[in-house]
């Protein structure tokens, strides 16, 4: 009774009664949970495609890396599977990389929400900003669902994806990069490893919390943002063995000048 409720009221909000995942991947079951929260059932389409079912599937999600995704398009559609929908999780390809579900009737449209997703058992795609491109109906059914979801569903267009998605590659990456980098530099120092990279991610973490709750000029903190020209020659002597993180700290210091608006002093000089 439970399960029946909840697929009228999907009907009625116009969302999937259930979704078909290709893809165990981080983000897949990540969305997958979401889902399952949302009261919208998910099952999982075999790595061999298996069997389609009799009747075309609400929504079809490839969760699988960006380049397969043609070839998984090619091969699902050819095997009988079928939707009204196709949906893929790639920030950076265009919705057009599942362009061979067109010839089946789908829709398709690219579903990208921008978290850092490590594979534990209680991420989400819940909460999350999710950039939706592709066409007419596709986009209106994955905007309704991000928002069923509990995400936030905005749309971008086709040639900006890969700029958008190496802002996020530079934003994630980058950030356990300089992490990274860091323990090990506090490590030299005598920092125990048992506790440098926790003690570091925890301080990119605040860092990143103050710049969301007060924007970035206010929550930028330490020499960059105070401009200790003594301090940052310092830095400057005691990095000149690690050309690492001396080239990521020059590079974070101009990126620091450019966000505020003006010149940084180079702390290299």
């Amino acid at each position: 009774m439970v399960a029946r409720a909840r697929i009228g009221a999907a009907d009625a909000a116009g969302l999937p009664r259930r979704v078909a995942i290709r893809g165990k991947g981080r983000a897949g079951r990540a969305l997958a949970r979401a889902l399952a929260a949302a009261g919208i059932p998910v099952v999982w389409i075999p790595r061999r495609g298996g069997r389609p079912p009799r009747r075309p599937e609400d929504l079809v999600v490839l969760a699988v890396p960006d380049d397969r995704i043609a070839a998984e398009s090619e091969r699902l559609s050819d095997r009988g599977w079928r939707a009204r929908i196709v949906m893929h999780l790639s920030g950076a390809l265009p919705a057009e990389a599942a362009a061979a579900w067109r010839r089946t009737g789908a829709s398709v449209v690219s579903f990208h929400p921008l978290g850092s997703f490590a594979g534990n058992g209680a991420e989400t795609a819940a909460g999350h900003a999710v950039a939706v491109e592709g066409d007419r109906r596709g986009t209106a059914a994955a905007s309704r669902l991000a928002r069923a979801i509990g995400a936030r569903p905005w749309r971008i267009a086709p040639a900006r994806k890969a700029l958008y998605h190496a802002a996020a590659a530079a934003a994630a990456g980058g950030t356990a990069a300089v992490v990274a980098q860091a323990a090990q530099a506090a490590q030299a120092a005598g920092m125990p490893a048992a506790i440098a990279t926790r003690a570091f991610a925890s301080l990119a973490e605040e860092a990143a919390r103050n710049v969301r709750q007060r924007g970035f000029r206010a929550g930028l903190t330490g020499p960059l943002a105070r401009g200790d020209s003594g301090t940052l020659a310092l830095h400057r002597r005691a990095l000149a063995g690690r050309p690492a993180l001396s080239a990521l700290y020059r590079a974070l210091a101009a990126a620091a000048g450019d966000a505020l608006g003006r010149a940084p002093r180079d702390p290299a000089r």
